[in-house]
């Protein structure tokens, strides 16, 4: 059967587009439930897209990370990058020129990450309970460069909509940045160069989590 929201073929009686996340329509016409908070869905569509496009992401990783030391210029750089793998995630290919391609957004994400900068800077500073500040920073925080990066949404309206999000997905966020961070860094714990494989599927897994969460009803205008 084909999504009727973007037009893949997807297994006949899914509930939800694997793609598009978009619900099915039931037999009733009415649309099935979908898996709201179900981390295997988007962990299983990020390997897939990681997997049948390894080649083509190693590639776009390794130039982004020659560029990506570059102080400044390298929020723009990584913007560039996470565009290309939101477009990877709606059907289309990973390319390296994407990288120097989205400084339309670099002065939001450029003060998004000075805030969220300094508020980790301070949580360091502060005895014990410096600890969990700094883990509620990164979980609540790194939501909020999607949105900027994907609409060109302004600063402040991204904490706006990262902190609602994740207050009302909290478990799948959760386990989406995590699971991502780890992914993402494992190539360079184990063999340096294996970062450019192992990276691009752990922002991917963070990728397929916004790609769900991005239209929710709940947040509009937050």
């Amino acid at each position: 059967m084909q999504c009727p929201s973007c037009g893949k073929e997807i297994a006949d009686g899914s509930v939800s587009c694997s793609y598009c996340f978009k619900q099915i329509a039931g037999p009733s016409g009415r649309s099935s439930a979908m898996p709201d908070d179900d981390f295997s869905v988007q962990f299983s569509r990020a390997t897939t897209l990681w997997k049948e496009n390894l080649g083509d992401l190693a590639i776009l990783t390794l130039v982004f990370m020659l560029v990506g030391w570059i102080p400044i210029a390298n929020a723009g750089f990584a913007s560039g990058y996470v565009r290309s793998l939101i477009s990877l995630s709606r059907g289309g290919k990973p390319k390296v020129g994407d990288i120097f391609s989205a400084w339309d957004c670099f002065a939001n994400v450029l003060i998004y990450g000075i805030i969220f900068i300094v508020l980790m800077i301070v949580a360091s500073f502060i005895p014990f309970i410096g600890i969990f500040i700094h883990f509620a920073v990164v979980i609540f925080g790194i939501p909020g460069f999607y949105p900027i990066i994907d609409r060109n949404m302004n600063a402040i309206d991204a904490i706006k909509w990262s902190v609602a999000t994740v207050r009302n997905h909290f478990v799948s966020w959760l386990l989406a940045v995590l699971v991502g961070g780890l992914l993402g860094s494992v190539g360079a714990i184990a063999l340096l160069v294996g970062i450019i494989f192992t990276y691009p599927w752990g922002a991917l897994i963070v990728i397929q989590q916004y790609e769900m969460r991005k239209d929710d009803q709940a947040l509009q205008g937050a």
